[in-house]
């Protein structure tokens, strides 16, 4: 009975069986292709994100110093407009004659002519 099965199976054509295993050769090249596509990307992309992680890190802490410098310029801003506010108002204040007539009278001890000029020293009491 095996025997009888046996004569019944037809052998497949030579040509035929090649062409198949080409074809599934070349599926597997194809395969074997698209893998290899699919890694070189991947590792170009997580190069490129570590790179864009590296650079985006260290423009956040530039970002910072310059954030703190900002501040200290500010201070230091705000410092000099007064300085420059307090010198306008002493330039202002020299251009004025009876200033000028109280800090000679006060520092140098310069009178006006008919003028007596006298020091009371500060006493505290304690």
């Amino acid at each position: 009975m095996v025997t009888n099965r046996m004569s019944r199976v037809r052998e497949l054509d030579k040509q035929y069986i090649q062409q198949k295993e080409r074809e599934m050769e070349f599926a597997a090249k194809k395969r074997r292709g698209l893998i290899r596509r699919l890694i070189v990307i991947g590792i170009i992309a997580i190069a490129l994100l570590g790179f864009g992680s590296v650079t985006i890190y260290s423009q956040m802490a530039i970002v910072e110093d310059k954030k703190q410098e900002k501040a200290e310029l500010e201070t230091n801003l705000a410092e000099l407009k007064q300085e420059e506010v307090m010198l306008l108002q002493e330039v202002e204040n020299y251009q004025d004659v009876y200033y000028i007539a109280e800090i000679a009278r006060r520092d140098y001890y310069l009178t006006m002519p008919g003028e007596t000029l006298f020091k009371i020293p500060n006493i505290s009491i304690d």
